[in-house]
């Protein structure tokens, strides 16, 4: 499985200088700082049941208020959807529909609205639903892969 890791300027030279070191290190070390931008992709998809049904039904809701005087359904599930959003994170999706929709007022919805229309546009492509919530968390959702077709693990055979 990659692992990208992007490695700042002061943690390169903070190595470079504790190759370095004889003895033992100053009582105050420096700040180092790590990138946040460091994503392992767990093999988790939306075909594993990544949100609730309740949460979905929730997103109809939602959807019908905030978005639908600009989209319809059809909009955003079929080849369309598939075409944009397919293999690339459910973290992805998250973040473009809260930092660009509403469209009259971007960002204006709560957290846990945006995770509901999210778990609605799931259900409107038909990902299975599961026993655990959503969350708003970016990071979870980006070790999340958009998927139409269940991936067989090793220890599985095809059917």
């Amino acid at each position: 499985m990659p692992l990208s890791l992007r490695l700042t300027v002061p943690i390169v030279a903070a190595l470079a200088g504790a190759a370095l070191l004889t003895e033992a290190p100053p009582a105050v070390a420096s700040p180092v700082s790590v990138s946040a931008d460091v994503r392992v992709d767990t093999g988790r998809t939306t075909m594993d049941g990544v949100y609730t049904l309740a949460q979905a039904t929730r997103g109809r809701d939602v959807f019908a208020s905030s978005c639908q005087s600009c989209h319809t359904p059809t909009q955003h599930s079929g080849p369309p959807f598939r075409n944009k959003w397919f293999g690339k994170s459910l973290g992805d999706l998250y973040a473009y529909i809260r930092k660009e929709m509403p469209k009259n007022e971007p960002g204006s919805m709560s957290d846990e609205d945006y995770v509901r229309a999210l778990a609605y546009l799931l259900r409107m492509n038909g990902m299975p639903t599961g026993s655990t919530p959503l969350t708003a968390d970016s990071a979870a959702l980006h070790r999340i892969r958009l998927d139409s077709v269940r991936a067989v693990s090793s220890t599985q055979t095809p059917r």
